[in-house]
């Protein structure tokens, strides 16, 4: 959810000519708390799957799903969270107008990247991973 009103305040930002410092430094609270919550959502699923005895094996469909997870989403986020509290963090702190900290515009062409390739990876996976999920097809 944060990743896609981040993507939208971007745009409109480049729309604006500015970089929208102001609108990524209220975000901050909201994109640490995102990965906080991932991961709790994903060690609330491990313990999950522990406490009912599933594991990989049991179902096919399980160790997909399970491989979606941990090769596609995983990476991901852990790339955007380095970017968001390394990168840009460092560099929002040390700017306030332009010109930019060379390290804040490392950090938004990089996360412009990543979004630019989470958008179709996260449009076939996450589909694909809620499937899973709900019909267990095989």
């Amino acid at each position: 959810m944060v990743f896609v009103v981040q993507s939208l305040r971007a745009a409109r930002a480049r729309a604006r000519g500015d970089a929208g410092l102001e609108a990524r430094r209220a975000l901050s609270p909201l994109v640490a708390a995102e990965h906080l919550l991932l991961g709790m959502a994903l060690a609330s699923g491990l313990w999950l799957m522990e406490a009912q005895g599933l594991g990989p094996t049991r179902a096919r469909w399980l160790a997909l799903k399970l491989g979606l997870v941990l090769f596609l989403l995983l990476p991901m986020e852990a790339m955007h969270a380095f970017i968001a509290h390394g990168w840009t963090a460092r560099g929002l702190r040390r700017t306030q107008a332009p010109p930019f900290d060379k390290e804040l515009s490392r950090g938004l062409g990089v996360e412009e990247m990543l979004r630019t390739l989470a958008v179709p990876l996260f449009g076939l996976g996450v589909p694909l991973i809620l499937w899973l999920s709900f019909r267990k097809p095989f």
